[in-house]
């Protein structure tokens, strides 16, 4: 095989890498929702916590919110932070986000966040009556949903049962499936 025949094949396996690796990766959209249930005497306190990227958080701000942001961006964790920023992010989950237990609807009471790097962690609380049983309980989760067609949400639920073990279950929620049913 000749030198400039071997170079020929050599570029031809090397080209696909070449033009494959200048293009732009898709960028993951994604949100993590924590659900933990405490027995806290006659109550459950059911403990939430969604983690979710700023950037895509501010996005649907933008979107759902045009008039309050159409002067002042909403830029979260910045000092040019939108006043009222947090009325706005509670307001944006309430709106995407359902929760019904026994057929009950309950009304997360968001209680803070706080910033990790690019994300920002929203923290939520709902009491509930005890119950030794199961229950049904549904889910909406439709976070970011209305920004981006190919957002996932995951969910992990978790409590400690009567023997002190951890039960766990996770559901996931993507545009084609944005609502579950389980019993926990």
């Amino acid at each position: 095989m000749s030198k400039n025949h071997f170079s020929k094949i050599i570029g031809i396996l090397f080209l696909p890498f070449l033009l494959f690796s200048f293009i732009p990766k898709h960028a993951i959209h994604l949100s993590i929702t924590e659900m933990d249930f405490k027995v806290k005497g006659e109550k459950t306190e059911i403990q939430i916590s969604h983690k979710i990227f700023i950037n895509d958080l501010e996005k649907a701000l933008r979107k759902n919110y045009k008039i309050a942001f159409e002067k002042q961006k909403p830029n979260i964790s910045t000092k040019t932070q939108h006043k009222e920023i947090d009325r706005y992010i509670y307001a944006y989950l309430k709106k995407v986000v359902d929760l019904k237990i026994n057929s009950q609807k309950k009304e997360i009471n968001y209680i803070g966040f706080e910033f990790e790097d690019d994300v920002i962690w929203i923290y939520g609380v709902v009491e509930k009556e005890n119950s030794a049983e199961k229950e049904p309980i549904f889910i909406k989760n439709m976070i970011l949903m209305d920004v981006f067609d190919d957002q996932r949400n995951m969910l992990y639920l978790s409590k400690e049962n009567s023997e002190k073990e951890r039960i766990k279950e996770f559901l996931n929620f993507t545009s084609n499936n944005r609502t579950e049913t389980t019993n926990f």
